[in-house]
């Protein structure tokens, strides 16, 4: 019996559990765990699985009453919780290996029986009898709490349109306020700001959306306070922004899900506390949380001393005419306009109007499909003996021209479904702001290679994975203020993202400049776990791959972010299901680097197509710095290396391709073939071919499910003579040639 579907759903709670808050659940997010549930239920009932089907309900029967504030215990009750993903991560795992599961999930039922006071299933003798009432509890318990409120539809169609337009000037005003915090006194971001609200209000107007309406209208009135110059920019100004801009797209989610006829569920905000927050602003309320002037951010950053500071100060106050600090400190020439400039704002990208039309994602997935096809036929012509022996120079001619315009519009669909990163790190930007503030710590962001663009399809997928990464970089990476002064660091830490492509993949690097991680503790942690023992050798590398075994958590405290063993196993599936893999560099003291690495599934890509016996492989031509057939003499087999190639003076190691794949080659010896030298994970390896046919783009095909995780190998392209070849992966051949 395949339990792959019940085994996913698993892997997916797992993931969602990880955003959850062990001291104030996010009422949304609990409500997503609750549908994954109520999914699961349905698929351990169709497989007979009973044991994962009344752990599940105990579950959802908790999480339930958890939401509802009635469980006295939160922090049990969460604790439970995490038991309980482990627990059904365990039954999947079994499920997988043998088939069945034969634990006992008595211990953990009388947990939940303890924190909800229902009397629940306590032994494996009783597990199969349906249990119906804890089920009709959560049924009834849904319908009280969670009663979708009605909306008049008058216009279904502009009703879609509205939500949206509405998701995305949400988006487009999280992006601008968080460049106005950076530059206060522009306008433009005002105004940026200003008219998605506007738009907002006027079609919820139409609607009559009276509360979607009535909150817009509200928030416009502040920023129009602000562009007019009678209401400041303030850090609070900007936390009601926000708050305001959440509401809103918890509102329009809320319309999105009545819609389409899914439970709604209930908005976890408090509207009279946010337009109350909103009245003491346009009353002028005073601020107890102002930004911090330019010149504390200079003395932050190192740039200057505070008796620089005090200096330039006392200079400005005795200028005849008033100068701002700034001016001050370059006419002294303490600072440079540089460092000023940097102090005073980020440099953030600015939108740009552009013409646009929406079109339906299944419309651009088959036009997309399509030109593939037609690619492939036009390969198949080109390369047909018949076309090739006909000696006809217009047939050849209209063929060629044929060939060209096929890969630019192969090149220009497929770039339709690319989009750039820089959505995702501004989401980013938020979150590390937000938690730097409740973690009372002083963090700043860098964004590089905003521009870099992915497949759209994996915006959604990578999102979790940079979160809970982010977040364990601002939690325990990055250090307290008063332990970066002793350390003699900014008081200020600092998260960077950075994305750009490398060989044929999309690479993206998060960074912080904390402590760094602490190899002691996870080898102890490790071996008290009994996932290692402590005679074994291992390297650093190895040390630090350590915490993606799940249950690992080196955390000395657990916190509402991280701590909780649940996490960078997770982090590192998400990752893998999308056939990438993760790095981790770290330096003690100096902080840690996440390398995550992503093959461009839908991108077109030169490969060089090769031989090798009577196979056709193909290596991106991004990873190929050499090609040659080496003498004799430039081969050696070297004790502890093995057999490698002398290239102009450096030894490299040779990976005899038949080997890996067992399959007989036309040449063994390496004088007689031809070695391709291949760069990854910062090393080379020469690769023996016996033949190479010549270069041709090709698009990435997903090999499907059954070989997901082949290592060495990251697609399939069809070729000009109608065959599957396989895209080599040469950082996974390293790892196969290293077994």
């Amino acid at each position: 019996m395949g339990y792959d579907s019940l085994i996913s759903l698993i892997d997916g709670m797992a993931s969602d559990f990880l955003f959850l808050d062990s001291k104030e659940i996010n009422v949304p997010a609990a409500g997503k765990l609750l549908n994954k549930l109520d999914e699961l239920i349905k698929e351990a009932d169709s497989q007979k699985v009973f044991q994962l089907k009344s752990v599940v309900r105990g579950l959802s029967l908790l999480l339930e009453k958890t939401v509802l504030d009635d469980i006295d215990d939160k922090e049990a009750g969460f604790n439970v919780l995490e038991k309980g993903i482990i627990l059904m991560q365990e039954i999947g795992d079994s499920l997988k290996n043998t088939g069945g599961y034969e634990g006992d999930i008595g211990i953990f039922m009388k947990s939940i029986a303890a924190l909800t006071g229902e009397q629940r299933a306590t032994s494996n003798e009783v597990i199969a009898e349906e249990q119906l009432t804890v089920e009709e509890s959560v049924e009834v318990s849904q319908q009280e709490h969670q009663a979708p409120e009605t909306v008049e539809i008058q216009d279904e169609s502009l009703l879609r349109d509205f939500i949206t337009e509405g998701l995305e000037y949400i988006d487009e005003i999280e992006v601008n306020i968080l460049n106005l915090e950076q530059d206060p006194e522009n306008k433009d971001y005002i105004n940026a700001i200003f008219r998605p609200f506007h738009s907002i209000k006027g079609v919820a107007s139409f609607l009559n959306l009276e509360q979607i309406r009535e909150l817009a209208h509200s928030l416009e009135t502040i920023l129009d306070g602000a562009r007019n110059g009678e209401l400041s920019v303030t850090s609070w100004f900007i936390d009601v922004i926000l708050d305001g801009a959440d509401a809103l797209k918890a509102m329009i989610v809320k319309l999105k899900n009545n819609l389409e006829g899914r439970t709604a569920e209930p908005l976890n905000i408090d509207l009279s506390a946010l337009r109350g927050r909103i009245k003491n602003i346009e009353q002028g309320e005073p601020d107890t949380q102002e930004r911090k002037k330019v010149g504390e951010i200079l003395v932050e950053e190192g740039v200057i001393t505070e008796k620089g500071l005090k200096e330039g100060l006392e200079i400005a106050q005795q200028a005849i005419s008033s100068k701002k600090i700034g001016e001050t400190l370059i006419a002294e020439g303490k600072v440079t306009p540089k460092q000023v400039s940097r102090a005073l704002r980020k440099q953030a990208g600015q939108g740009t109007d552009t013409a646009t039309i929406r079109v339906n994602i299944k419309k651009l997935d088959n036009l997309i499909d399509m030109v593939g096809e037609l690619v492939i036929t036009q390969a198949m012509i080109r390369q047909d003996r018949i076309i090739q022996s006909n000696g006809d120079r217009k047939l050849v001619g209209n063929i060629s021209q044929l060939s060209s315009i096929t890969s630019e519009l192969q090149r220009t669909s497929t770039s339709l479904r690319m989009i750039p990163i820089k959505k995702t790190f501004q989401r980013m930007s938020r979150l590390v702001r937000d938690l730097s503030r409740d973690a009372g710590k002083l963090v700043g962001i860098i964004m590089e290679g905003e521009d870099t663009e992915i497949d759209r399809n994996m915006v959604d997928e990578i999102y979790n994975p940079l979160v809970h990464m982010v977040r364990n970089a601002v939690d325990h990476g990055i250090d307290s203020p008063e332990e970066r002064i002793k350390l003699g660091k900014p008081e200020k830490g600092l998260v960077r993202l950075r994305a750009y492509h490398k060989g044929g993949n999309v690479v993206i690097e998060i960074s912080d400049d904390g402590k760094g991680l602490d190899k002691d503790r996870i080898l102890k942690k490790a071996v008290d776990n009994g996932v290692v023992d402590s005679s074994d050798s291992l390297s650093d590398q190895d040390i630090y791959r350590l915490i993606f075994h799940p249950g690992l958590s080196t955390a000395k405290k657990v916190t509402d972010v991280s701590g909780r063993g649940v996490g960078m196993d997770v982090v590192k599936q998400a990752v893998e299901k999308l056939r990438g893999k993760v790095e981790i560099g770290s330096i003690s003291g100096e902080g840690t680097t996440l390398t995550l690495s992503f093959p461009l599934t839908m991108a077109i890509i030169d490969g060089m197509i090769v031989r090798v016996g009577e196979k056709k492989y193909i290596i991106p031509t991004t990873a190929i710095s050499k090609l040659l057939r080496p003498t004799r003499e430039e081969y050696n087999r070297v004790v502890g290396k093995g057999e490698t190639i002398n290239v102009m003076g450096n030894l490299v190691p040779l990976v005899r391709l038949h080997e890996l794949f067992d399959i007989e080659p036309e040449h063994q010896d390496p004088w007689e073939a031809i070695m391709v030298v291949v760069e990854g994970e910062n090393k080379s390896k020469c690769l023996l071919v016996d033949e190479i046919i010549g270069k041709e783009e090709v698009v990435i095909k997903s090999l499907g499910e059954g070989l997901k995780s082949a290592r060495g190998v990251s697609g399939g392209a069809i070729l000009g003579d109608g065959n599957v070849g396989l895209i080599l992966d040469p950082e996974g051949l390293f790892e196969l040639s290293e077994m």
